[in-house]
């Protein structure tokens, strides 16, 4: 079968349920999977025109679009016609797209202004026919360690197997509402749906995030929302709403959360909305997939990612490619059927390296005696303090802890001794300050002291990514210019 025929099944199964809630509007499974087949048809029309010139290379289209139904009905209708998605993030400038369609050489592309007219002129009822697994379906642009995007490439086999494990480990099923308020050209989104979808659920969006809003759909007894799909600034965000609005979150079950480490606080401010729901915070990378899983329920360290997830392989190896002892850091390297194809063009060798049915981004971490992951950093983020390596996500880890701080973002400072100054900007939880000494005792006391930041600044607004993560060189870039209050 293809990755589309999972959502086929759900719709046949119940055609009148709603499969997407968007800006507040249903949009039934029956209603969807029309879209849907009608886009398929449209992508095999372009296969059957593309094989006349390049026989067996499958169609790609590009898809430059903001949160909206088509996306997903293309989406299932691409893969289901056996072509490859290629996401486009309609937040990026003239250059950063022209880049990216340069790479990708699209066969069709589709934006705002031209996809509702698209799908209106393909015809209705085509079948979905059966799909290689190994066929690629998605392009997707990551910055791995270099900060140069690289494009990504996945295969129909590898998100069915991730269908697979995300249905064990998050159990969610047909009687779910699940709210995605992120964008949906990014994974975390993207999947988030997708999944909803696979199963039977309803799955509501919002056209752009907006905090207020996704805080009043889980307050909503009408809407039900069992489930929550986020990154954690934006679930900062929704419960920094709630509280200033007095709300509760009254049938919300489980909460999964990626991109960055939760914090400590974010966890206890979520409990205090609803005191029974479950966090399932996974680490993954668009090239492996899922890697670990935190589970609220099985007591692991709040410092730690968790371990692996259903259907992962760990080993922890040094640089010489041999496994390090229990407690030991060492890269992180993953086994599972989930592992992208690589990236378009090939590696520069940075990000995605592939050995061995393993797979690595060269993250960095350590496994203790009862199989936690705690994760050290990535090999790009690594800076050297008077001579000594340091990873901001071990430092950023430790000043989560902290009852005072609700963000952190650690880098390095040129210094004329040590070399990098670590630095941290910080983000503080309600009104609970600390001082620079308290924060160095802080952490002093939970890492080697040459880790703890030598300069802090505080700031107030967080500048964010696209895809709702903190913009890291943004953050750098204002302290370093002087724009933030320096903590003394």
């Amino acid at each position: 079968m293809s990755l589309a025929h999972p959502f086929a099944e759900a719709a046949t199964r119940a055609p009148d349920r709603p499969a997407l809630v968007f800006d507040g509007a249903p949009l039934s499974y029956g209603a969807l999977f029309d879209a849907v087949t009608r886009a398929g048809a449209g992508v095999a029309a372009l296969t059957h025109a593309k094989g006349k010139k390049a026989k067996g290379a499958p169609p790609r289209v590009a898809l430059r679009l903001g949160n909206r139904a088509e996306l997903l009905a293309l989406f299932f209708g691409i893969v289901a016609a056996g072509g490859v998605v290629a996401l486009l993030d309609p937040k990026w400038s003239a250059e950063q797209s022209a880049s990216a369609l340069a790479t990708l050489q699209p066969d069709l592309l589709l934006d705002d202004a031209s996809v509702a007219a698209w799908l209106d002129a393909q015809p209705g009822g085509w079948s979905l026919p059966p799909v290689d697994p190994a066929t690629p379906f998605l392009i997707g642009f990551t910055s791995g360690t270099t900060g140069r995007p690289k494009a990504f490439i996945r295969n129909q086999g590898s998100w069915l197997a991730t269908l697979d494990a995300s249905r064990v480990e998050f159990g969610i099923g047909a009687d779910d509402a699940v709210l995605v308020p992120g964008p949906l050209v990014h994974g975390l989104g993207l999947y988030g749906a997708v999944e909803g979808l696979s199963v039977g659920a309803a799955v509501h969006v919002q056209p752009k995030f907006d905090a207020a809003d996704a805080a009043r759909r889980l307050a909503d007894p009408g809407a039900a929302i069992t489930t929550l799909v986020v990154v954690p600034t934006m679930l900062v965000g929704i419960l920094d709403a709630a509280e200033r609005q007095g709300l509760r979150f009254p049938a919300l079950r489980r909460v999964v959360c990626s991109g960055a480490k939760l914090a400590p606080a974010a966890h206890e401010r979520l409990l205090a909305r609803c005191p029974g729901v479950v966090v399932l915070e996974y680490y993954g990378a668009s090239e492996l997939s899922f890697v670990s899983l935190r589970d609220s329920r099985e007591g692991a360290p709040p410092d730690s990612v968790g371990r692996p997830f259903h259907g992962v392989e760990l080993s922890l190896r040094d640089d010489d490619g041999q496994p390090v002892p229990t407690g030991q850091p060492g890269t992180v390297w993953v086994r599972s059927a989930m592992l992208s194809d690589g990236y378009i063009g090939g590696s520069d060798g940075s990000g995605f390296r592939a050995q061995d049915g393993w797979g690595t981004v060269g993250d960095y971490g350590w496994l203790d005696e009862h199989g936690w992951l705690r994760l050290i950093g990535r090999a790009g983020d690594m800076l050297i303090s008077g001579g000594l390596n340091v990873y901001p996500a071990e430092v950023e880890a430790a000043l989560r802890a902290h009852p005072a701080v609700a963000e952190a973002v650690v880098f390095g400072l040129p210094d004329p001794y040590w070399g990098d100054a670590v630095s941290a900007v910080l983000w503080w939880r309600g009104t609970d300050r600390a001082s620079s000494a308290d924060l160095r005792a802080w952490c002093h006391e939970r890492l080697e002291g040459y880790k703890a930041p030598r300069r802090v600044f505080a700031a107030t607004d967080m500048p964010l990514t696209g895809s709702g993560k903190i913009a890291r060189a943004d953050v750098r870039d204002r302290a370093r210019a002087g724009g933030l209050e320096d903590i003394a």
